[in-house]
């Protein structure tokens, strides 16, 4: 009996040693390469959830390298603060860095397998498939349906401010229109979350959307995703998965039953995906494979609520640059008569507006790469990057840098002149990735927050009030979302828009 337990004994303090072997080689990776790097503490190494904004990771390794290493849990990862080699990532040397790298278990998470998580063959199958709805004949044409949506939601706003005073709580209202908008884009669907937002989608995706895994969720889903997926790990919950599939199977439903040829009515996400060959080049998508689409997107463009709101707050606190916004945006409404697609795209300011919106408020905080072949960084005496590192390109933190946006927590849209813009290294304004993998609904996402901004500052005016306050970010989440309410004064003036 002593005998077995002294083997025992010696087997665990083996495999103790071993361990700390291990790990101690994990956390010399950047040493051995000579790259500078932030010191990790075991287990959780330097990304952590109240960390995920980057700033003091990145200004601890700023200057001293293209890039420098930091972990997530035992895992190296390469944080990059050079714009030039920003620009090697992202576009140049593109073919290195295929993958971004997402957490997928298709069998007991469907959602997971969005175009975002795929990988080269997949994202480039979701992606042909995807592209042709963000045309600009595509979007040209949904204009009309969009500019009616928001008619609709000023009626709403107006009732509201009748009946309660001026006092609004905007998030929540522009989050569940929002919400129609993308279901009508996408789907060719009635979402009604504006008017009745119980049980629907809007409801299921603010509820289960992007959320942060547990540290120990994140830690196995990061670190050791085969034994993740054998226990069945998930980041969507069951209730977000049946809803987003009840609701993709009812617009499939109603494609395969529509009567009209697709040459007289426009052509939606669904009826794109419909069209797409299966992964096996053979069948068509699943069920499963399409809702996982549909929740990316709706789950996306919630993003341009988020976003709405940060600059009505912005120019809530500065009246005198919220006057300069409705002056240009009336301009081009005068000029155009009306709300068209010409009158909006020539808003300069209100584009600068949203661009400064999008540098304090940033849609992504990090960009998340793989390196999908060996990389020889360029001018690094022989440092090569290996197959399987994760990079990350910290957005957020790199758009509240004083070397390239100065007084960075000030709101200062002339920053996004032409000729500021000239002045700015590239690769320093990130909100939509760049590449080849740019956010694919860029460019109707910019559209809409044109149209939606363009008849807010010419029907209303916009102040701070008692119940204004910023919103603490939440750290429960992938994205930058404030938490609670957020209130805005808001008055009616007299112009009308024509649409």
């Amino acid at each position: 009996m002593l005998v077995v337990a002294w083997l025992l004994s010696a087997v665990l303090s083996l495999c103790f040693v071993l361990c700390v072997i291990h790990i101690r080689k994990k956390y010399s990776f950047w040493s051995e390469r000579g790259v500078p790097f932030v010191p990790a503490r075991f287990p959780l190494g330097n990304i952590q959830h109240a960390s995920h904004l980057m700033l003091d990771l990145y200004r601890a390794l700023k200057g001293k390298h293209p890039f420098g290493g930091i972990f997530q849990f035992t895992e190296p990862v390469a944080m990059v603060t050079d714009p030039e080699m920003i620009r090697n990532v992202l576009v140049r040397d593109f073919r290195h860095f295929y993958d971004r790298g997402g957490y997928i278990n298709r069998q007991h998470d469907p959602l997971s397998g969005h175009m975002l998580n795929s990988g080269s063959e997949r994202w480039s199958v979701l992606r042909h498939a995807s592209s042709p709805i963000f045309s600009t004949g595509r979007l040209r044409a949904f204009l009309p349906e969009m500019v009616q949506m928001i008619d609709q939601f000023q009626a709403y706003l107006d009732a509201k401010l009748a009946a309660e005073g001026e006092m609004i709580e905007l998030k929540g209202v522009l989050e569940r229109h929002n919400t129609d908008i993308a279901m009508r884009f996408l789907l060719g669907r009635e979402g009604n979350n504006l008017l009745a937002p119980e049980g629907g989608l809007h409801e299921a995706v603010m509820r289960g959307g992007f959320l942060l895994p547990s540290v120990w969720k994140l830690f196995l889903m990061t670190s050791y995703r085969s034994v993740a997926r054998k226990l069945r790990l998930k980041v969507c919950s069951r209730e977000l998965t049946e809803t987003v599939e009840r609701v993709a199977a009812e617009a499939i439903n109603s494609k395969l039953h529509e009567h009209r040829p697709e040459a007289s009515r426009r052509v939606d996400l669904i009826d794109q995906l419909l069209k797409a060959p299966g992964f096996d080049g053979k069948s068509s998508l699943t069920l499963s494979e399409i809702a996982a689409q549909v929740f990316l997107f709706v789950a996306a463009y919630e993003t341009n609520a988020i976003t709405t709101f940060y600059c009505l707050y912005e120019l809530a606190q500065r009246p005198e640059l919220q006057q300069r916004a409705r002056a240009c945006v009336c301009e081009a409404l005068e000029k155009h008569g009306g709300i068209t697609y010409e009158a909006i795209a020539q808003m300069p300011y209100l584009d600068q507006c949203i661009n400064e919106t999008l540098r304090k408020h940033p849609l992504a905080i990090n960009l998340i790469r793989v390196v999908t072949e060996d990389y020889p960084v360029p001018d690094s005496t022989g440092i090569i990057l290996p197959k399987g590192l994760n990079i990350i390109v910290p957005v957020y933190a790199i758009h509240y840098d004083p070397q390239h946006y100065p007084e960075p927590e000030r709101f200062d849209p002339d920053r996004f002149t032409p000729e500021g813009c000239r002045q700015r290294a590239p690769y320093t304004f990130l909100p939509f990735s760049a590449g080849p993998k740019i956010c694919i609904g860029y460019r109707q996402g910019k559209l809409q927050l044109r149209t939606m901004l363009a008849v807010l500052l010419s029907s209303y005016e916009f102040a701070t009030c008692a119940n204004t306050t910023p919103g603490a970010l939440s750290n429960a989440h992938t994205v930058i979302k404030p938490q609670g309410d957020l209130w805005l004064k808001v008055k009616k003036l007299n112009r009308v828009v024509a649409a």
